[in-house]
């Protein structure tokens, strides 16, 4: 099929003497079949003449398209921050969402399959193939035309309408009454009475303590944690503990729609019970509450539910030094710099139990205290500690028989998202959502995407940024100076942590100068909102590969979760069009392929778009991928992780866009020496039994944008290509020679922060080969060295400043060395030794 060319006027007085050289060249036995050409051409040269304006156009719709789609991104961001519960607001969002990545993909191709063309052909056969196409040439660069003025009008269209929407929405009297109703609801008051509390006991006794303890420097406590843990009822015990009776107290909440005169009102009024409020201005609140708490000698503030730093940062100066300040906030990050964090932690499992019993109305002197108990910890397992789903709960089971209990265990779920609980414990969700409604515009997609993996799930970081990069989710305005957009994804994922909507897994004895997470996850009830939230907005939907999906309404973004200990496959996904992102995961990796995977499962012709190939642990039928996936040109991210796929064809260096291709397959694999053609390759994740179709080695030369490689054997590499890499920021490689492990270590690559080494069966023991280990164990980015079967010759080499600076991890297996142990221990960063 012929691809889109660009078209300039100088071009055309090319077609002259291309006809001319052409004509001489023509014998006479082929008159016939020269004039016919000829005549073409001429036809040809005639219409492109007529074509040159609109085709020469078509750049500029282009360009205003990509302008346009920059105002998409500011509007949406504009009726994200300016929420309402507008049906009609909310249809044209969903529109303008479903226009922007119109606008993306017509970018892309344009790109691709017009720009990419432009210089086109030089020899005198190739300007004839050229011309000859050009003809269905001018109708596809006519389409991307059409398209383009389509989307330009749709999306003018759509901007006055949601513009239009939002202006009428903040002026209506019944939004801005429904919104102060929502804030109503959620204030707190110091005088609430607790009357299902359990535990705390050690954290009223320290904040206490804290409070009482003047020759604190910082005065400012802040605690923080998940939404349901109880900070706010913590905070009220403290603030009405009897040995803080006798301080000058405030109380006041904040909630998201923040009025900083009307706080600052609240906190006056509740020091001076006679200060007129509405004849103050701000400056006058700030500098009245100042001076009234700094003749106090003992002041207590507490400001409950604070949402932005932002907040903390305009009320703040009104406290003098002398005045503690108690913060409760769903956000690590707020007031960093002058608070103490404290972290409140989940119940334990008795105090759960007890919370349980409480809500519940269980007397400890019930006769059937023991099989209550026995179910009630099942129940209270499952809700993981968290106080309101307990409370939830317990509300549910109040009143209840035993048998009554076990079903309500059996269907938590359910009962934690629409059960009704005691008093203000009614809904999870309703406390959760807050967390979400909360997050910036830029971390929405990013939450939402967690819904794709199962629920426990341990969470492998690297892969998560990997994803959230082919998306499109990070965005390269955020990028500081010598940053790249994986660093930007670490930074969202540490404030989704800080936000308490992820818990971060830190495992300091895997630590290394590029990765500070090693995996995350969700809470259960978190994950919930999640895959609700995704499944609602039409974002995301994760499946069991047990489901029959026939006359299933489907988002673009397909999560399927298979157990590897269960052959399984799934069906009726052949209809269903316009997919972003299609994923299969095994629920625990590195198993033999278990899920059956036929080329008709999927149809990729009318999914076209398709951004993310995750096919992990899949059992493709005749072992090979399908064809069809060379196609997708608009793939970023492909992955046949633990699949069965033996090998790879050709067509995959036709992916212009492809940023991750991951081949660590179960069996060996078959390669075309074309991945050094895809020049826009970012991470790239081998076995290294890989065999090079027709028994060269892999070329990587080229790869101009590879920041991963992982991993390779210098066997079957062209190893001389890596210091060419000038992005590569981490390479795993499998060193079986000593030139080799020179030429690895002599890259003088400056962005390389992680080398992961593994050196077989090398002679270190002459002079050449001691000099190149010293060297290496120089190197700044060696984070992990294994040395197998190696004879090391008398002794490892002693330790010097600056050695192994990054080395975490370093393993001697079967080498005849004399190692002195007291040397390992000078290394500073070392973790792992053997």
């Amino acid at each position: 099929m012929c691809m889109y060319l660009y078209i300039d006027v100088k071009h055309l007085h090319s077609i002259d003497s291309t006809i001319c050289n052409l004509t001489k060249e023509k014998t006479e036995k082929s008159r016939m079949a020269e004039f016919v050409a000829n005549a073409s051409l001429e036809i040809l040269r005639d219409l492109l003449v007529e074509e040159t304006k609109s085709l020469l156009s078509v750049s500029g719709d282009v360009d205003k398209v990509k302008a346009d789609l920059r105002s998409i991104h500011a509007l949406l961001m504009k009726a994200d921050r300016d929420r309402r519960d507008s049906p009609t607001l909310k249809l044209y969002v969903s529109q303008l969402k479903d226009l922007a990545e119109k606008a993306e993909n017509l970018l892309e191709t344009y790109a691709v399959e017009v720009q990419s063309k432009r210089e086109g052909r030089r020899s005198l056969k190739d300007k004839f193939k050229r011309y000859v196409c050009i003809m269905c040439e001018c109708i596809s660069v006519h389409q991307v035309g059409n398209e383009a003025r389509d989307i330009i009008s749709a999306l003018a269209d759509l901007a006055k309408k949601v513009e239009s929407e939002l202006d009428q929405q903040g002026s209506s009297s019944h939004s801005k009454q429904e919104v102060e109703q929502q804030s109503l609801l959620r204030q707190t008051y110091a005088h609430e009475v607790e009357h299902d509390f359990v535990g705390m006991e050690k954290d009223i006794a320290l904040l206490v303590s804290k409070v009482k303890d003047e020759t604190r420097r910082k005065r400012v406590v802040k605690i923080y944690g998940m939404g349901g843990l109880g900070k706010t009822t913590l905070a009220r015990k403290v603030y009405n503990h009897i040995d803080l009776q006798s301080y000058a107290r405030a109380w006041v909440c904040i909630t998201q729609q923040f009025e900083h005169k009307a706080v600052l009102g609240k906190i006056l009024k509740q020091i001076d019970s006679k200060a007129k409020i509405d004849e103050l201005e701000v400056d006058d609140l700030v500098t009245k509450i100042h001076s009234l708490l700094e003749v106090e000698r003992k002041c207590l503030v507490v400001i409950d539910d604070i949402w932005e730093d932002v907040h903390w940062e305009i009320i703040k100066q009104a406290f003098p030094v002398n005045c503690d300040v108690i913060l409760t906030t769903r956000s690590e990050d707020i007031a960093n710099q002058q608070s103490e964090p404290y972290k409140l932690e989940f119940l334990t499992k008795d105090d759960g139990w007890t919370l349980l019993q409480k809500v519940a109305d269980i007397s400890p002197d019930d006769p059937d205290l023991k099989s209550f108990e026995d179910i009630g910890r099942k129940i209270v397992l499952k809700c993981e500690g968290l106080p309101l789903s307990i409370c939830v709960i317990g509300g549910i089971l109040r009143n209840k028989v035993h048998t009554q209990w076990i079903e309500v265990n059996l269907n938590m779920e359910s009962h934690l998202k629409h059960g009704k609980g005691v008093g203000k414990y009614n809904r999870v969700n309703q406390v959760l959502e807050l967390s979400y409604d909360a997050l910036p515009y830029y971390l929405k997609p990013c939450f939402l995407y967690l819904a794709c993996f199962p629920e426990d799930h341990e969470i492998d970081t690297e892969k998560l940024y990997l994803l959230w990069m082919a998306e499109g989710f990070i965005s390269y305005q955020d990028k500081e100076a010598n940053e790249t957009l994986r660093d930007v994804a670490q930074r969202y994922l540490i404030e989704l942590g800080m936000r308490c909507m992820v818990q971060l897994h830190d495992e300091a004895n895997t630590y290394t100068p590029l990765t500070k997470f090693v995996s995350c996850g969700l809470h259960d009830l978190m994950h919930d909102l999640c895959s609700s939230k995704a499944e609602k907005e039409q974002f995301l939907m994760r499946i069991d590969a047990s489901k029959y999906l026939t006359n299933i309404l489907l988002p673009t973004r397909i999560a399927i979760s298979h157990d590897p200990f269960s052959e399984s496959s799934i069906e009726g996904l052949k209809e269903v069009r316009g997919l972003r992102s299609f994923i299969i995961l095994q629920k625990n990796s590195h198993y033999e392929p278990t899920m059956g995977f036929k080329e008709s499962m999927v149809n990729f012709k009318k999914s076209q778009y398709l951004r993310i190939f995750a096919a992990e642990g899949c059992e493709f039928e005749g072992e090979e991928l399908p064809s069809t996936v060379g196609e997708l040109i608009h793939l970023r991210y492909l992955s046949l992780r633990d699949s069965n796929v033996r090998e790879i064809p050709k067509s995959i260096c036709s992916l212009p866009y492809l940023q991750t291709l991951d081949l660590r397959v179960s069996p060996d694999i078959k390669l075309p020496n074309v991945i050094w053609k895809m020049k826009r390759l970012k991470h790239l994740f081998l076995n290294t039994k890989i065999e090079v179709i027709g028994g060269e080695k892999l070329k990587l030369g080229g790869l101009q944008e590879l920041v991963t490689l992982d991993k390779i054997n210098t066997e079957r590499t062209c190893i001389a290509d890596i210091p060419t890499l000038i992005s590569l920021q981490k390479m795993r490689v499998d060193v079986c020679d000593v030139d080799s492990l020179l030429i690895v270590l002599n890259n003088k690559n400056s962005q390389l922060r992680e080398s992961y080494l593994s050196v077989h069966s090398c002679d270190f023991s002459s002079e050449n080969g001691r000099e190149v280990l010293n060297h290496g164990l120089m190197s700044p980015s060696l984070v992990s060295l294994e040395i197998w079967y190696c004879n090391m010759g008398s002794s490892f080499p002693y330790y010097k400043p600056e050695m192994c600076q990054n080395l975490v991890k370093l393993w001697l297996i079967d080498c005849k060395v004399k190692v002195d142990v007291k040397d390992f221990g000078k290394y500073p960063m070392l973790q792992k030794q053997g």
